[in-house]
């Protein structure tokens, strides 16, 4: 296997090689090739009257083009950063607006948590900001994103099945790619309910005596002795939903005191060293703070044990890229890569009052897993607009450290995600002191080949992982025909596989896992996507089906193994996900009134199996005693969002627009209660009455229909210097209170009455943002 794995390195090493010799002697682009590389390269200039979906996309193929660039696009999405800022509800957030797309939800529901792509774990997804893995992308997994709306040129969702050139990830890719053109100092400032954020960018040239100079508005004069050689973009933001808490907690004693609070910064520059040879530089960085503190009970029904409560969350994020393009002409592009990705985390959690299990006080992690990597990227195209090649290299280096106090789930695995703090055997609290070294070594190759309407993309990743010793081989294809009546067929697929000890969503929970070796293998997946596209105007029809298979994925199960190694899972769950999406999308032409939108309906179906033992003593060992009785048997995956209706849309009108979301949707499964126990051990401790619940089999209930409206209104006042936009805008507007809570009243035992569902404003003060009913903002947004 290792012979196999180095010569699928030395053949990519060798391909970038040559392409690099065969390119070696032009130094200079055609004055065609510049032309043609320039305007495919410049950005579009945002007049006032530019507002979304313009129909400024040429499909050609199987792909969709952009300004110069290509992606398949069954399975994919393009959102352009004036479609991102002006979609309805999302708090004029990036990422916020993906979840306006077909097949994403937030693992919260609504506008909170983690993005859900066609009912997968959302771990098992991958976000880059120009070739840079980011691993916190959303502030508190919900609110922001972490980089500047107005830094992003485009971002492009692969729902699955998605090429070679990406790896780390079995379920969705999405891949920011930040704005590369600046030809004008400008300036953008953002000033809304929650938060305050700035952008300034300017120009770098040449003067006549050839010394740097930036095109300032005050160097209007010497514009025209001057040569263009690159720019400087700089931007901040400042989240303050902290400030808003505080002054409602200090109204209403009831409610908790909760301080969160949140920063980002970016910072981009680039060199042109000739019409050939470039240098760019990004920096990426950001932290959430939270406190919270409380100190009674909300009221008489819920956990007693739980009346007490102190929360600490400190996360700092710091990444950066140093790029190296070399491109002789619009057939050759090579760009050669250097990056870390450094995270720190402190996370806190205390119940302090007796009768609480000792594994849920005073539960400390500290964690900070560093990623430093090297990439080099070539595309060549060898048969003139017929065939090109791509391939890459890549050599990640993580270096994880933690220590500090972590809980594992030791109890019955069907138990409800909730843990019982009275029981000391549901959960296992162990040390951390880790310092943890892996390095991945992979690579990718891809011919695209094009004739007529004719497209296919086969492609081959591998990657290699030193602590497991394991080498993955990953085949990947994509194929289309695009008819002259504008109809397009389309399939793609693939196999697709992740090192899980390179993972650090997991690792401020389960830090050691990054140190198992061969026992824990690469979790995997296996993706089949086919669907047909039809254009007729302004008007796009999309139908796709999609049949994903994960399998080998980490499930937490400490045991021993029979060579007496004790640890924390195995690689024994899967996951099933399939369904369709259709999608009929209304472009709108550029400065012209008229409405805009689109409406999709997505069926999913999600299903997980444990695979973990039904009966105690694997491997016939005694302390093997943690069961899953449904371990054998296909149950509703807990991101399982069966149906979902998406209608966005508005109406431009000179300088005003409206427009509106509405969304009907299936709830998430949830476990039900299907009886109680009396807790004696907290009545011994307390003289106090606890019903503890009993829950049934994971995820058989469903709460009902869910629907909600959303409206947007903006003003956009042109000026000399570029525009002011008003905006407000009001999600639920109708106030709709969900069902989606199952409450437990810890004072009575089970019975008809308890638990009942209810809505979030039936709960009390306890209610969690992502069960906030109707929510209003407004902001202003100021271009100059």
């Amino acid at each position: 296997m290792k012979i196999r794995f180095y010569n699928i390195i030395l053949i990519l090493l060798l391909l970038q090689i040559t392409s690099l010799a065969l390119y070696s002697q032009r130094a200079i682009i055609t004055e065609e090739d510049k032309s043609e590389n320039e305007q495919n390269n410049t950005t579009d200039e945002m007049s006032p009257d530019d507002i979304i979906l313009t129909p400024i996309t040429v499909r050609e193929d199987a792909t969709t083009k952009r300004k110069g660039k290509d992606i398949q696009s069954i399975s994919s999405h393009i959102m352009t950063a004036r479609e991102l800022k002006q979609a309805p509800a999302t708090l004029g957030d990036s990422l916020n607006a993906l979840a306006t797309l077909p097949g994403i939800t937030r693992s919260g529901i609504d506008l909170f948590g983690q993005l859900i792509i066609r009912g997968a774990d959302e771990r098992f997804n991958n976000y880059y900001i120009d070739d840079i893995p980011i691993f916190n992308p959303l502030h508190y997994n919900s609110l922001h994103s972490i980089i500047n709306t107005n830094l992003i040129g485009e971002i492009d969702i692969y729902a699955s099945a998605f090429p070679a050139e990406f790896g780390s990830a079995t379920a969705a890719i999405i891949n920011i790619t930040t704005v590369d053109d600046v030809q004008k100092f400008e300036g953008y400032g953002d000033l809304s309910a929650l938060s305050a954020n700035i952008l300034l960018q300017a120009p770098i040239s040449h003067n006549e005596n050839g010394d740097l100079v930036f095109n300032m508005p005050w160097f209007i004069s010497a514009k025209n002795n001057t040569e263009n050689a690159g720019y400087v973009i700089v931007s901040g933001r400042f989240g303050y939903p902290g400030l808003v808490t505080a002054i409602i907690s200090r109204i209403n004693e009831d409610i908790p005191k909760m301080l969160p609070i949140y920063w980002d910064y970016q910072a981009k520059c680039k060199y042109c060293i000739n019409s050939t040879n470039s240098i760019s530089l990004l920096f990426i960085g950001g932290g959430d703070y939270m406190n919270m503190k409380k100190d009674k009970a909300f009221n008489d029904k819920e956990d007693p044990l739980a009346a007490i409560i102190d929360i600490k969350m400190n996360k700092i994020y710091h990444a950066q890229g140093l790029y190296y393009t070399y491109m002789p002409s619009k057939k050759f592009n090579n760009k050669f890569v250097t990056f870390n990705s450094l995270n720190s985390s402190y996370i806190y959690n205390d119940y302090p009052l007796p009768g609480v299990a000792y594994w849920a006080k005073d539960i400390h992690i500290t964690s900070r897993p560093y990623i430093v990597g090297l990439k080099n990227k070539t595309k060549f195209e060898w048969w003139n607009d017929h065939s090109e090649v791509r391939t890459g290299l890549e050599y990640r280096i993580y270096y994880f450290t933690a220590h500090g106090k972590s809980v594992i789930q030791h109890g019955d695995q069907n138990e409800n995600n909730s843990a019982d703090l009275g029981d000391p055997d549901h959960m296992l609290g162990y040390q951390l002191d880790e310092r943890i070294l892996n390095y991945v070594i992979g690579g990718y190759l891809e011919n695209k080949l094009t004739f007529e309407g004719f497209t296919l993309l086969p492609g081959l990743r591998s990657e290699y992982l030193n602590r497991a010793q394991i080498i993955s081989v990953d085949p990947r294809i994509m194929i289309g025909y695009k008819f002259p009546t504008g109809t397009t067929l389309s399939a793609a697929g693939g196999k697709y596989s992740y090192f899980l000890q390179t993972n650090p969503y997991i690792f401020d929970k389960n830090p050691d896992i990054a140190k198992i070796g061969k026992k824990l293998k690469p979790e995997k997946a296996i993706h089949r996507v086919i669907g047909i596209e039809q254009e007729i105007g302004l008007f796009t029809v999309k139908v796709e089906g999609f049949n994903n298979y994960y399998y080998d994925i980490g499930k937490e199960y400490p045991h021993f193994e029979p060579d007496g190694t004790f640890l924390l899972g195995l690689n024994s769950a899967k996951i099933r996900t399939k369904g369709m999406e259709i999608m009929l999308r209304k472009d709108r032409w550029i400065k012209q009134d008229g409405f805009f939108g689109y409406i999709s309906y997505t069926y999913t179906k999600s299903k997980v199996k444990s695979g973990l033992p039904t009966h105690p003593g694997l491997y016939s060992i005694e302390l093997n005693d943690r069961i899953d009785e449904y371990g054998d048997q296909w149950i509703n995956f807990e991101n399982e969002q069966r149906h979902s209706v998406k209608l966005t849309g508005g109406y431009v009108f000179g300088q005003h627009t409206i427009s509106s979301r509405f969304e009907l949707y299936s709830s998430f499964p949830y476990t039900p209660i299907i009886g109680s126990k009396f807790d004696a051990e907290y009545y011994n401790y307390t003289d106090g009455i606890r019903y503890v619940p009993i829950y049934g089999k994971k995820n058989t209930k469903h709460f009902p229909m869910q629907h909600r409206l959303d409206l947007r209104y903006s003003l956009k006042r042109p000026n000399p210097r570029g525009y002011i936009n008003f905006y407000i805008e009001i999600l639920n507007i109708y106030n709709h209170k969900a069902i989606n809570i199952q409450r437990w009243d810890y004072r009575y035992p089970y019975s008809s009455r308890n638990p009942s569902n209810v809505g979030p404003s039936d709960v009390g003060p306890e209610t969690s943002m992502q069960d906030i009913a109707i929510m209003p903002n407004f902001g202003i947004e100021i271009k100059f």
